[in-house]
C-alpha cells in the first residue's frame, strides 16, 4: 500500500539523522584541514582558490579555531 506523498517514515527520519551526523563529522574534518593549512602560512587568497570557499569563511573558520 502506497503512503501519501511527503510522508517521511520513522525509517527515513533514521536514515536521514544518521546521513546528517555523518556529514556534521565530515564538515568539522575539512574544517580543520583548512584551519590547519591557514596556520601552516598558506594565503586566505590561495586556500579559496583551493577549496572554492570565499576568503570571509576562511577568516571566520580561522579565528573561531583561534578562539576555542
Amino acid at each position: 500500500m502506497a503512503r501519501p506523498r511527503g510522508e517521511v517514515t520513522v525509517e527515513q527520519a533514521r536514515r536521514l539523522e544518521r546521513a546528517n551526523e555523518k556529514r556534521w563529522a565530515a564538515d568539522v574534518a575539512y574544517r580543520a584541514v583548512v584551519v590547519e593549512v591557514l596556520a601552516e602560512g598558506a594565503s586566505f587568497a590561495e586556500v579559496s582558490k583551493a577549496t572554492g570557499l570565499s576568503t570571509n569563511t576562511l577568516q571566520r573558520w580561522k579565528r573561531e579555531a583561534n578562539e576555542r
